[in-house]
């Protein structure tokens, strides 16, 4: 991965962030130092939590703890630290063009959604450049997306209690930081940045897996969606704490929904090629039930040695799950890759059956 071009431009993106975003917050980190290590120090295990459960959100494997935090890690350095001047630049240009006023109240609204959205996205696409395999269609779209916005979330709910902290006087931040934790992670996060860019990472996963003009076509209809819903999201439309789930249940069920239909072409899919696979040779009966649950592959584990019978399982059962997902297509797409993959799996179930540790099928 350190050989392509696009590691480097992910990491010289992700330092201009910080630098960025450590001179625009700076002042505020100095001056109020107790409700800055307050605010990291609830935000930091959310962010932690939120990335482990977006990981696991898959029906087969988990996503690369790799690449997840490489998504993380654009959201919340490369996309936060750029939205910063960005976001304040069309502002300003909408405040020149509308008025103040206009700006004060629909500003936020206006340029918010299509930078930051904007910004985000780069950060699924640059993954799709560093690790092809990594996006084969709109699942790992909307995971990846989904890691980007809640790098993003984190970042900017740090950035809410240093200016909370400001609006109440400087006078009690831990109690600033504890205000902003619970408006913006407890009431706020189940529809924030990670819902928008997972619907907008679900339509770019869809045209990095194959591309067509049906792809194309939903990969900018999944943007302006997840571009209109960032607007409405921060329209002053329906203000106040006790409205919040009135406004946010359009997102959070957008996600959901773009989740579930993300999620049943892949096991569609997945059905299918197992299915195929079985009939050609290449899977034995009863392999493709255990290959589509965490749970049976973690137990058949316990069947055989420890050691390196366990070690060639393991690699067996990866190689199989590459196999099918082979098929979803995705950047520099191999089409003998089937080939080579299968040629690895008979060689890894004559090693498994040399010693021994070949497990029964389901």
């Amino acid at each position: 991965m350190t050989r392509r071009p696009a590691f480097w431009l992910w990491a010289a993106v992700c330092l201009l962030g910080v630098w960025i975003a450590w001179r625009g917050m700076e002042a505020a980190v100095r001056a109020f130092p107790v409700g800055s290590i307050a605010g990291l120090v609830l935000l930091a295990p959310t962010a932690v939590a939120g990335t482990w459960l977006l990981r696991r959100l898959h029906p087969v494997r988990s996503r690369p703890a790799g690449y997840a935090l490489i998504a993380v890690g654009w959201g919340g350095l490369a996309a936060f630290g750029l939205a910063l001047p960005t976001n304040a630049a069309f502002q300003a240009v909408i405040g020149k063009t509308a008025g103040p006023e206009f700006n004060s109240a629909w500003g936020a609204s206006i340029a918010a959604p299509v930078d930051e959205e904007i910004l985000k996205l780069l950060g699924v696409a640059t993954l799709a450049l560093m690790a092809p395999s990594a996006i084969r269609g709109p699942l790992d779209g909307w995971g990846y997306g989904a890691l980007c916005g809640l790098g993003f979330q984190a970042s900017e709910n740090f950035l809410y209690v240093l200016n909370t902290i400001v609006l109440t006087g400087a006078t009690q931040d831990v109690n600033a930081a504890l205000f902003s934790f619970g408006s913006r992670v407890i009431g706020g996060a189940w529809w924030s940045h990670w819902a928008m860019t997972a619907i907008a990472g679900a339509g770019l996963g869809c045209l990095l897996g194959r591309v067509s003009r049906t792809s194309a076509a939903a990969a900018a209809g999944a943007f302006v969606l997840a571009t209109a819903l960032h607007a409405w999201c921060n329209s002053p439309v329906l203000q106040g704490v006790l409205l919040l789930p009135v406004k946010g249940a359009p997102i959070l069920l957008a996600a959901i929904v773009t989740y579930r239909v993300s999620r049943r072409r892949y096991l569609s899919h997945f059905r299918r090629t197992t299915r195929a696979e079985t009939i050609r040779g290449v899977l034995v009966p009863g392999e493709g039930h255990v290959l589509a649950y965490p749970k049976w592959r973690r137990k058949e584990q316990w069947k055989v040695p420890a050691g390196e019978p366990r070690r060639l399982l393991a690699r067996l059962r990866a190689t199989e799950l590459d196999l099918i997902e082979d098929g979803l297509g995705g950047l520099e797409h191999d089409p003998r890759s089937a080939d080579r993959l299968r040629a690895e799996v008979s060689d890894l179930r004559r090693l498994l059956d040399a010693s021994a540790g070949h497990p029964r099928a389901a």
